[in-house]
């Protein structure tokens, strides 16, 4: 009579369960690690930080050097999101100090496969306008404003679509 233990003994390693058990554990650690490594790598984007900063060792500042000359030249401006379209009428303090054409940046803050920079040319009656590429999902956005030559720049925040009007200024804060 053969005992248990004899019939164990007699087995190769391979058709027992234990050691699978033990060599699985860490293949799959491995296996796991490898793939967080990956996706780590190349699937992160970190593009949703927008806005002029600067980097000094540790500390990140904004820099507001745009924005302070936009208040010097008295700028603000009011846009009108309706139907894939958008207007801007813009005031200044001296009317030599307004733009032909404007660079419009609507930035979606967590996503920014949503981001949509047009070029909007002033007409006749002072207003800029153009057509965005696709219409806007609900939800807040960011417009920030600017000229030709990136001399100057400013901001609004609307909640889409509850908020069609838009207050753009020098600064805002809470951005």
């Amino acid at each position: 009579m053969t005992t248990n233990s004899q019939t164990l003994d007699n087995q190769p390693w391979y058709k027992c369960g234990w050691p699978w058990f033990l060599f699985g554990l860490p293949a799959i650690s491995v296996i796991v690690g490898i793939s967080l490594y990956v996706a780590a790598n190349y699937f992160h984007v970190d593009s949703i930080v927008y806005g002029d900063y600067a980097k000094d060792g540790k500390a990140v500042e904004l820099r507001d050097e745009k924005f302070a000359h936009a208040r010097s030249l008295g700028l603000s401006a009011h846009a009108t999101v309706r139907d894939g379209e958008i207007s801007i009428k813009m005031s200044a303090a001296q009317e030599k100090d307004l733009p032909t054409a404007l660079y419009l940046t609507i930035v979606h803050p967590t996503q920014d496969r949503f981001d949509q920079r047009m070029l909007l040319q002033r007409e006749q009656d002072g207003v800029y306008s153009g057509a965005m590429s696709k219409p806007l999902d609900e939800g807040r956005w960011v417009f920030q404003l600017g000229d030709e030559t990136q001399t100057w720049s400013m901001t609004g925040i609307a909640s889409i679509p509850a908020e069609t009007e838009v207050s753009i200024e020098p600064f805002q804060a809470g951005l």
